[in-house]
This record gives C-alpha cells, sequence and structure tokens, in this order.
C-alpha cells in the first residue's frame, strides 16, 4: 500500500478482479512507487524502462533458462518426464545460453523480417483483405469476432496449412493454453482447474500438430509445419520434440500478441482520432504508426528472466534462482524514456519500445506481428474514415499477462 499525493492511498493487488482493465493506470503507479515490486517469495515484476531494458539485453546475471529457478529441478512441476515437461523444455523462451542460440538460429528463419516480406506478405494481405472486405461501410460490428481473432489465426492455420474445419476447435485449445500464463506470474491468479484445463489443451495440441506432421513426414511441402518439424528428421542436433514445441510456441504466441495488438490499435486510434487522420493522409507513416500502437498497447504484460546470481536492483536484493517479470506495458508508458507517455504519437522519435522484450530473446514473431498490423490498419484506413468504440462495452478476460479482448463493439463510418 502506499500514499498517491495527500489525499488518496492506492493498494496494489494482483487479485484484483478488475485490475485487467485499469491495468495502465496501476501498473503506472506501481512503476513510480515500487519499480521492483516483490511479488512472492521467488518472483519480482520490474517497471522502470530502465531496468527492464536492462534486464531484457542482460545475459550475465540473468537468463531464460528454466532448469536454473531455484527448486525446479526438484519440485519437477511438470512431471518428471511426461510429454508437458518435454513441451515447456523445448520451448525458445524457457532454453538459454547455447542450447537457445543455435536452437533460435534453426526455427526462426521463416520468420526474419527478410522472410517475412517476401515469403509472407502475400498471404498476410489476403487474409487482412477478406476480412476488411467482408465488412459493412457503416454500421456496428465486433471488432473481436470479425477481425482481431480471426486474423492471426487465419494466417497461421493457411501458413501451416491446417484444415479449415479445425480452426475452431484450435482457437479454443490456443486460448486454453494461454489462461494459464497467468500462473507464471502468480501461480495464486489462475484456479488450479484452468491449470489443469490449459495443461491438458497444451496436450492436445501437441498431439493434434504431432499427427498432422507425421502425415507430412517425407513429403516435399513448403507449409510451415513441414519446414519446422519434418526437416528434423535428417538432422541428429534437433529432434522431432523440437520442432513440435516451436510450432506451438509459434501459433500460441503469435496469434495471442497480435489479437491483442490489433484490438488495442484501434482502441489508440479511438482515443486519438487526429493520429488516425495523419495515418490516413500520409501512407508512410503506417510503419511508425504500427510501433507507436506496440509502445501504447503493449499486448503483454511481462516477459520473465531468471536470476543467475546474487544482486541489488532499486534497492532490493535479488537471490539466484528468483524469477524476474519485466513489466512491459509500464516500461513502455515510462515517461523518464516517453515523453507524454500516455498520448499515441505516431511521429515519436526515438520510439524504443519493449513491446517484444528485447536481447536474443526479443520475439520471434514479431516481424510477422507488425506486418498483419500494417495490413490491417491499411485497408481499415482504405474503407473507413473513423472506427468509433463502444469503450463502455469492451470486455476484457481476466487474464494479466496477456491482454485478451472478449469483445470490443465499434461503429463503422464510411468514407
Amino acid at each position: 500500500m502506499y500514499e498517491m499525493g495527500t489525499t488518496e492511498i492506492f493498494e496494489f493487488d494482483l487479485h484484483n478482479p478488475d485490475l485487467s482493465h485499469q491495468l495502465y493506470r496501476e501498473m503506472s503507479h506501481l512503476r513510480e512507487n515500487e519499480p521492483v515490486y516483490h511479488v512472492n517469495d521467488e518472483t519480482w515484476l520490474v517497471s522502470l524502462y530502465e531496468d527492464v531494458a536492462a534486464l531484457l539485453k542482460d545475459r550475465v546475471r540473468c537468463d531464460t533458462d528454466i532448469n536454473e529457478k531455484r527448486g525446479y529441478t526438484e519440485k519437477r512441476p511438470f512431471g518428471a518426464g511426461s510429454a508437458l515437461e518435454t513441451y515447456m523444455h523445448g520451448l525458445l523462451v524457457n532454453q538459454g545460453g547455447e542450447d537457445h542460440r543455435h536452437k533460435r538460429a534453426v526455427f526462426t528463419k521463416p520468420f526474419t523480417r527478410a522472410q517475412v516480406e517476401s515469403d509472407l506478405q502475400k498471404v498476410v494481405a489476403a487474409e487482412a483483405a477478406k476480412l476488411i472486405d467482408a465488412l459493412p461501410d457503416e454500421g456496428e460490428v465486433d471488432w473481436v469476432t470479425e477481425v482481431a481473432r480471426p486474423m492471426p489465426l487465419n494466417v497461421f492455420t493457411e501458413l501451416f496449412q491446417i484444415p479449415k474445419s479445425d480452426v475452431e476447435w484450435i482457437f479454443k485449445l490456443v486460448h486454453e493454453d494461454s489462461v494459464a500464463f497467468d500462473a507464471l506470474l502468480e501461480p495464486s491468479l489462475v484456479p488450479e482447474h484452468d491449470i489443469e484445463r490449459g495443461k491438458q489443451a497444451m496436450l492436445e495440441l501437441r498431439s493434434y500438430l504431432d499427427e498432422l506432421a507425421k502425415a507430412r513426414d517425407g513429403q516435399e511441402g513448403t507449409d510451415l509445419l513441414t519446414v519446422m518439424v519434418c526437416m528434423t528428421a535428417a538432422r541428429e542436433d534437433i529432434s522431432w520434440d523440437d520442432g513440435l514445441s516451436q510450432t506451438m510456441e509459434a501459433l500460441t504466441a503469435g496469434t495471442g500478441t497480435t489479437q491483442a495488438a490489433l484490438n488495442g490499435m484501434i482502441e489508440a486510434f479511438h482515443d486519438f482520432p487526429d493520429e488516425w487522420d495523419k495515418v490516413a493522409a500520409d501512407p508512410a507513416m503506417i510503419k511508425p504508426a504500427i510501433e507507436e500502437c506496440l509502445r501504447y498497447v503493449s499486448p503483454a504484460l511481462g516477459m520473465g528472466r531468471i536470476a543467475k546470481q546474487d544482486f541489488e536492483l532499486g534497492g532490493q536484493t535479488i537471490r539466484e534462482g528468483d524469477v524476474l517479470q519485466c513489466n512491459l506495458l509500464a516500461a513502455n508508458r515510462d515517461p523518464r524514456q516517453f515523453p507524454e507517455p500516455d498520448r499515441l504519437d505516431i511521429t515519436r522519435k526515438p520510439n524504443r519500445h519493449v513491446a517484444f522484450g528485447g536481447g536474443v530473446h526479443t520475439c520471434v514473431g514479431s516481424h510477422l506481428a507488425k506486418l498483419e498490423g500494417r495490413e490491417i490498419l491499411t485497408h481499415a484506413l482504405a474503407r473507413w474514415q473513423r472506427i468509433e468504440v463502444d469503450k463502455d462495452n469492451i470486455k476484457m478476460e481476466r487474464e494479466l499477462m496477456l491482454r485478451t479482448y472478449q469483445s470490443m463493439p465499434v461503429r463503422l463510418v464510411g468514407r
């Protein structure tokens, strides 16, 4: 608990059921008052931009190897030798050092900026056009269900050549998988039944992709499932399980964060209509507009690091094995780095946001997510003079680690 000014007492409570609707305000208060916040015995929430940016790039004091978390090798929380443990250990986000460097080099080639812009641009543009063209010139729609949710899922469905009949079921699994993300911040935030549901969703999705990949093994396919999984058969340094884990990581992370960004982008432009007009008047501003929307929205709350040694941070003693959750949302609204941080400014320079993390663990799907944002914005600007958001009726999921919209009613105003 801490004092705001001279009259109001503000108490930060991760268990507040309304926190998902108040993240920007409350995380900003936290940054200014407890920038290194002690969540529990082994977890800290770090909020100053300077600290967050340094930790994300730090390879001496901290890393992402899940085995370095204090007590992990004794507890084996995912079940020793289980399929779930194999999956978790195969994720790039849980690997460090040479293992991470090697596997990232192998699996991220399809997601580099050059590959995305040369190989994936047509797919993304076609999906964006399809979704935008299906909407009316005037009228009310739910932006979540009509655009933001299907866009990234349709793109990955096309890239992985997943049968159309399975798309809704896969979306359900991906969502249930992500529901458990808050456990990475504070286990008590997530009911046990949600944890079990998340685990089951992970296993079901893994089994599905395993069977799909086996059916393509040995074929000359160019879809990403074949490229990322079946190529492992010819390598001794990469396993089939590694390929499956990376496919699942791309599918889960690439749909959830992009959905949040596409929703938040429209909400941001509603709050700052003059910025929408600037982009509409100058298409060259689309790229910087997407970067500013990513800073302003920050689709993911945090990105974790594990302390490799004891050190001091913000007057607090961090112990070896502690988990440091880098508060991306608060860092991207830090006035020390971003003047007038709560204002959307598409001309902002410099704009060194950390929406996709930083350093060697920068999100591998960042270029694809930005491309999806650019294509949706380009097509939306061509169709509508304004997209007005019914902010009183936005519904959010209760998760904190990933800002997930249930629904966002908008009114489309044609040109």
